[in-house]
């Protein structure tokens, strides 16, 4: 699996201010990182299976305190290899991300929030 980068722009989580909200992925980890304050929150990897395409949608319909993204991303699957749109699911204690193609699934857990961004 290669590593993504992408951005959201919305409010965060920490300063409160909308900026972008510039998201990286790794195999085994995942941060999204404030653009305005570099506060940066950690998630680790927790699971990687295939599941259902209901999974992800029960998971959207969970209202938190934050707000979830919805985002999606055209890439190879790092299971199937198959070229097509990721569904990426961002929450306040999570990041999903599931091949529409094949149903693999990774969810990466909420694991340490860094205010200053390792400043």
């Amino acid at each position: 699996m290669e590593n993504w980068k992408l951005s959201h722009t919305t409010k965060c989580y920490s300063c409160g201010k909308i900026a972008d909200q510039i998201i990286e992925i790794y195999p085994n980890q995942a941060l999204v990182k404030c653009s305005n304050c570099n506060a940066t929150r950690y998630y680790v990897i927790k699971k990687a299976d295939i599941e259902d395409e209901n999974s992800l949608k029960e998971e959207v319909g969970v209202k938190r305190k934050y707000d979830n993204w919805v985002l999606q991303k055209d890439i190879d699957c790092a299971r199937c290899g198959h070229f097509g749109p990721q569904d990426i699911l961002i929450t306040e204690n999570g990041i999903y991300i599931r091949c529409r193609h094949c149903g693999f699934t990774r969810y990466y857990r909420y694991h340490i929030h860094d205010p200053v961004g390792g400043k």
